[in-house]
C-alpha cells in the first residue's frame, strides 16, 4: 500500500506503508498508518506528515534553540501544534507551557502516537486551552507555532512578547515554494528586529522550514552554552547543530540580503 501527498503542482511524495491503524476526522482528518520505516506515519488533512521515529528532530531543534538563547525564560506558548513532542522538550528547562490547540479529538487521538503525551498532559506546569482568547494575560518568553500564520496572527502573536521574546514559526521549504520562503520571511520582518530562518539539518523529507523571530537576542550572538551542555536526554540538539541550523546557502542569503535581518 502507499500513500501520497501533493506538496506543490509538481512535487509529490509517495510512502509505502503496511496498514492503516486510525481515522479520525473533526476539524482535521487525522490518518495514522504503520510503516516499516518510520514505526507509524501521521498524516494531517491528507497533506501534512508527522514520522513517529523522527518526532524527537524537530521536537528539540523547535524548543531548545529559543531557550536556550534566553537565560532564565518563564513561559511558553505552544500554538496551533499537534506535536506534544515540543512541550516535552521544553519542560526540560523548568518553564510552564500553555498549548492552545482548538481540535482536541484529534489531539487525543495522537495518544499512542506522540511518546510523552501523557507526561506532558499532567505535567505540573502545563495547560491547555481551546482558544487563544482563554489564555490569561500575560507575556510569554517564547511562542511557538507549527503553522503558516497569516499578517494578523504574527502581529497578534509579536504582541505576546516579553522585551526578550522569541517568536519560533513555520516557514514555507525554499526550494519547493521559494518566492513564498521569502515572502514569508518579509511579513514577519516587519514586526521584529531579528528574522532568521533556519532548518533541520536532515530535512529530506520535511516540505518545511522555521524562522527565528525575535525583538532582540540573536540566536547565535546569544546561544548560553552552559545551558546547553547541561541539557540530558537529547538525540538530535546540540550547540553544533543550533548554529548550523542558521547557516544559509550563497542563494538563499543573496535572496534574503535586504529581507531578513540578520
Amino acid at each position: 500500500m502507499w500513500i501520497t501527498r501533493q506538496l506543490t503542482p509538481n512535487f509529490r511524495q509517495e510512502y509505502t506503508i503496511d496498514h492503516k491503524i486510525l481515522d479520525s476526522r473533526s476539524s482535521h482528518i487525522l490518518e495514522i498508518f504503520k510503516s516499516n520505516d518510520f514505526d507509524e506515519v501521521a498524516m494531517f488533512d491528507e497533506k501534512h506528515l508527522m514520522l513517529k521515529k523522527y518526532l524527537f528532530m524537530e521536537a528539540e531543534l523547535l524548543a531548545h534553540i529559543p531557550l536556550n538563547t534566553i537565560s532564565k525564560p518563564k513561559n511558553v506558548l505552544l500554538f496551533d501544534s499537534f506535536n506534544l513532542e515540543i512541550a516535552y522538550e521544553c519542560m526540560k528547562h523548568q518553564v510552564a507551557v500553555d498549548c492552545v490547540q482548538n481540535d482536541r479529538k484529534t489531539l487525543d487521538s495522537l495518544m499512542s502516537f506522540l511518546p510523552h503525551f501523557q507526561e506532558v498532559l499532567t505535567y505540573r506546569n502545563f495547560s491547555l486551552y481551546q482558544q487563544v482568547i482563554d489564555l490569561d494575560i500575560k507575556k510569554y518568553d517564547v511562542i511557538i507555532t507549527d503553522s503558516l500564520l497569516p499578517l494578523h496572527q504574527i502581529d497578534a502573536l509579536s504582541r505576546m512578547l516579553s522585551d526578550e521574546g522569541v517568536l519560533i514559526m513555520r516557514n514555507h521549504h525554499p526550494l519547493l515554494e521559494e518566492k513564498a520562503f521569502v515572502d514569508c520571511v518579509g511579513e514577519c520582518a516587519n514586526f521584529f528586529k531579528i528574522v532568521m530562518p533556519f532548518f533541520l539539518n536532515l530535512s529530506i523529507l520535511s516540505d518545511k522550514s522555521y524562522l527565528f523571530a525575535s525583538k532582540r537576542l540573536h540566536p547565535c550572538a546569544d546561544m548560553i552554552l552552559q545551558k546547553i551542555d547541561l541539557l540530558s536526554d537529547v538525540y538530535y540538539y546540540n550547540a553544533k547543530i543550533h548554529e548550523s541550523a542558521f547557516v544559509l546557502p550563497t542563494f538563499l542569503a543573496q535572496k534574503l540580503k535586504n529581507i531578513a535581518k540578520f
